[in-house]
């Protein structure tokens, strides 16, 4: 009989918004890791099968703003529960999850015969819980910073970049493993837990995972209640407000700033190309192009590479007025930089426009190899005045 009878575990909405998680991870695990690891064969299986890398990309940026809208739904829920249910906080960590812990280790080991007795949640749900936050935090930091990196290179400073890519590329990683070791197991290896298809639970499967939630005695107020009207007016028009700032947040770090770079277009197939002449073979072994070496341009602004720049760069960006409100003729012009952010970033030299705008064609002055080293160089270096 007591086989027969269901426990509700997860209402359909939150079942939705557990697979909508679901579905946003594996596409960010899958599209963000196949970029770290971009040089090994799986991971080119990957880019190729999803088209490309600008391909990926965009999955992996529109699977990053759907796990945001699911943040900002479920913060909504939460606070809902917790104010206008006044229900109890089941997932915050207590000490009694510290001793279930202890517990479980020492009916693990042989040294006990008892389960630790858990509630709704288990600590292997609240631990595995509030890393997820953990993880979204760090992410959405350096997710910003790797999105939008001439505006985070505005705040602070170059170094910071390089720094949100490992951390970036280290917590995905920690992630998947994370998932795979801890809750593959938890709820597929060591007992199949069906609640999150089904919504529901045995009894029996309560009563040996989660035999404290049964004694719980909280009910949902009733919708007549004058009390719970109140608070629910009260929670939908600060939620709505709250929630209209966010979404303005998510679309400002959207749109913000364009990607620095383009990537790479992939090599064309050569083997339908016809060839008008036929190749000879050369009859001897042609030398080497000597490489440019490097322009001695100086280790500071005032030793050579603040001449150099205003010898190159003063005929367009000789002022405050110039196009683009840019002056390099001035080491605090080229720092402040003009319309588009600075163009020296000390530390940060792939994110100094200095650098990104003669690459451009139509851009007027090109840097040869050798004085475009030399330039990565003092900025990587600091960027020093004196």
């Amino acid at each position: 009989m007591s086989d027969k009878k269901q426990y509700l575990r997860f209402s359909l909405i939150r079942r939705v918004e557990h697979w909508l998680n679901v579905t946003a991870f594996t596409l960010l695990a899958l599209t963000g890791l196949s970029q770290k690891f971009g040089t090994s064969a799986l991971a080119v299986a990957i880019i190729r099968t999803l088209g490309g890398v600008e391909r990926i990309r965009i999955v992996h940026r529109v699977s990053a703003v759907t796990l945001a809208l699911v943040v900002i739904f479920h913060v909504g829920a939460a606070v809902y529960h917790l104010y206008v249910k006044a229900g109890r906080p089941t997932m915050l960590p207590t000490i009694q999850d510290i001793l279930n812990g202890w517990q479980a280790i020492k009916y693990n080991l042989g040294f006990s015969d008892e389960r630790p007795l858990q509630d709704f949640y288990t600590f292997e749900e609240k631990v595995e819980y509030w890393a997820l936050v953990w993880g979204m935090v760090i992410m959405g930091i350096t997710g910003f910073f790797l999105w939008n990196p001439i505006t985070a290179a505005r705040i602070l400073p170059g170094q910071f970049i390089p720094a949100a890519k490992a951390a970036h590329g280290n917590e995905a990683l920690l992630a998947v493993l994370a998932i795979v070791l801890w809750h593959f197991y938890h709820v597929l290896i060591r007992h199949f837990n069906t609640s999150m298809y089904t919504g529901y639970m045995s009894l029996e499967e309560m009563e040996q995972e989660h035999p404290l939630a049964l004694q719980d005695n909280w009910k949902a107020p009733e919708a007549s209640d004058l009390q719970f009207q109140k608070r629910r007016k009260r929670f939908w028009i600060g939620y709505s407000l709250v929630a209209l700032v966010t979404l303005l947040g998510i679309w400002w770090f959207v749109t913000s700033e364009a990607t620095a770079y383009a990537a790479v277009e992939p090599i064309p197939d050569l083997r339908g190309i016809e060839l008008y002449n036929t190749p000879q073979p050369t009859p001897l072994p042609t030398p080497l192009p000597t490489p440019e070496k490097v322009r001695v341009l100086g280790t500071t602004w005032d030793d050579g590479v603040g001449e150099f720049l205003s010898n190159r760069c003063g005929d367009c960006h000789s002022s405050a007025d110039s196009p683009g409100g840019l002056d390099l003729t001035s080491y605090n012009g080229a720092v402040r930089g003009g319309n588009s952010g600075p163009a020296v970033v000390p530390y940060g030299p792939g994110v100094s426009l200095i650098m990104v705008w003669p690459e451009f064609d139509w851009h007027l002055v090109k840097f040869s190899p050798g004085e475009r080293t030399a330039i990565w160089t003092w900025i990587q270096n600091g960027a020093p005045e004196q």
